[in-house]
């Protein structure tokens, strides 16, 4: 558990955190991003764009920003979640 572990975790809180956890898992089994053409991903893949874009914006809660962030950080740069060209 990372947010809130003094108090009840609301669902949305909840939902965040398993989003986190199930995104961690997959960048350090995979060392990058969900590839954006595999359907079972996606979701996932869609859920780590929305953080990005509130952390861009400033509406990410700073705590989850940093948890986030540094989770970008250990990804590896060389994938770039696109097909290769023939």
């Amino acid at each position: 558990m990372y947010l809130t572990a003094y108090r009840q975790m609301s669902k949305s809180e909840e939902t965040w955190n398993a989003n986190y956890e199930a995104l961690k898992t997959y960048i350090l089994e995979r060392g990058h991003l969900p590839d954006k053409h595999v359907v079972t991903n996606r979701s996932l893949l869609n859920w780590a764009k929305y953080q990005r874009k509130k952390s861009k914006e400033g509406t990410l809660d700073s705590e989850k920003r940093e948890l986030f962030e540094s989770l970008l950080a250990t990804r590896s740069t060389e994938h770039t979640g696109g097909r290769r060209k023939a």
